[in-house]
């Protein structure tokens, strides 16, 4: 069983690479491929299978996000650190910055394993019934956290993603399923290579190096990720996205704010698939889709499951880093001799066909519309983050009931 085990977890690494270097593949359409078989195939093969992808698509996810501008909900804010970098010769610290907060996150998390599995249920049932109020921290603090006037602009813009979602999510346009990829593609993807594509005519020669990344900058990002995790882990309705945003409060200053910030959202992707594991187990709560699909697959979850489940995240944690940063390499090799802005427009290109295929004419229309949204952040001067409204403006509305 071990060795069917090991292959297993092999094939959801790759699995998880197919879907994370893919435009608007994710890990729920693996599993809502495989929930038809939970009656007919070994249930634990099935589910050591869904983790493996889920973990794999964590690392592999970053490089379309720096190098397409396609990102994930959970990588969307690492979009612009990211093309900050690779604009600057250094896109592959970017991705080495993101392998290494999940490492970071893998390791941790499983070190702490015996305290989570204790501390989880405590956590749960002081959080549980102030969803809404600390939501409406979070989008609070985004906004006051910029300069003097820009403050309005940073709600507008808030205010105007927030109105895109709360109209999509409500809209009978796109299943659940892909609406996500439009508007992250246009808030945080399109409108950031339109933007770039206006000082850029070529990416620069990349230094194929990790970088001095400081020890102090690993452990705060690290410890930063594992906090957020730990509360989006427990918490319904809540995901990576949010939890990137509540890291912004703490980026470091200087130089290193970018890496930094990188390798938090690095360390928040990985650690939320062991962290919705063990909310699982302690509270019988799925906080993702592969844990609902865990769930669905095996009859007992009990703590050799939660072991066997953690191992196989520690495996394909090692693995997919391996491989990501492997791969980072040849697409940034080819990548350099090409021109910028003709590879912007192909890319671009391509966005706006996978989008048509996926999510037809309304999808398009949402793209555009949140193209346009995403560009006001720039032209105003204020974070990007702010267009995370359109994630928190809808939850914020339904927890307390409007």
């Amino acid at each position: 069983m071990f060795i069917e085990l090991f292959l297993l977890t092999l094939a959801g690494i790759l699995i998880g690479m197919v879907t994370g270097i893919t435009p608007g593949l994710h890990v729920n359409t693996v599993a809502l491929l495989l929930m038809p078989l939970a009656g007919a195939a070994n249930p634990y093969f099935l589910a050591c299978l869904i983790i493996a992808v889920a973990v794999s698509h964590s690392f592999f996810d970053f490089i379309p996000s720096l190098l397409l501008g396609a990102p994930d909900p959970e990588t969307a804010l690492s979009v612009l650190p990211g093309h900050r970098l690779l604009h600057a010769g250094r896109g592959y610290e970017a991705v080495a910055a993101a392998v290494t907060g999940g490492i970071m996150a893998m390791l941790a998390s499983t070190a702490l394993l015996p305290l989570l599995l204790a501390g989880m249920p405590v956590i749960y049932g002081l959080l549980c019934g102030h969803i809404g109020m600390i939501l409406v921290i979070v989008s609070a603090a985004l906004v006051l956290t910029e300069n003097g006037w820009k403050k309005l602009s940073a709600l507008a813009i808030f205010l105007l993603s927030g109105i895109l979602g709360t109209l999509t999510f409500n809209s009978p346009l796109l299943s659940s399923d892909v609406i996500l990829f439009p508007i992250f593609t246009g808030l945080f993807g399109i409108s950031s290579m339109l933007f770039s594509m206006q000082s850029a005519t070529a990416i620069p020669q990349q230094r194929m190096r990790w970088g001095n990344i400081k020890n102090r900058l690993v452990l705060s990002g690290t410890l930063k990720g594992l906090a957020a995790s730990i509360v989006l882990g427990i918490l319904p309705g809540l995901g990576a996205a949010q939890a990137s945003s509540v890291a912004q409060f703490s980026r470091a200053a200087g130089r290193d704010a970018d890496r930094g910030f990188i390798l938090t959202v690095g360390a928040i992707g990985t650690a939320v698939t062991v962290f919705s594991i063990l909310s699982l187990y302690t509270i019988s709560k799925a906080r993702s889709g592969a844990a609902a699909a865990v769930g669905s697959f095996l009859d007992t979850f009990g703590t050799d499951e939660v072991l066997m489940l953690v191992a196989v995240s520690l495996l394909s944690a090692g693995i997919a880093a391996i491989l990501t940063l492997a791969a980072v390499k040849r697409a940034l090799a080819a990548l350099a001799a090409l021109d910028y802005r003709k590879l912007s427009l192909g890319i671009i290109g391509f966005l706006l066909l996978a989008t048509a295929i996926f999510t037809s004419w309304g999808g398009l229309l949402i793209l555009l519309t949140a193209t346009s949204i995403g560009m006001l952040a720039p032209l105003f001067g204020v974070k990007r983050s702010n267009c995370m409204g359109v994630l928190m403006l809808p939850l914020i509305l339904f927890y307390f009931g409007m």
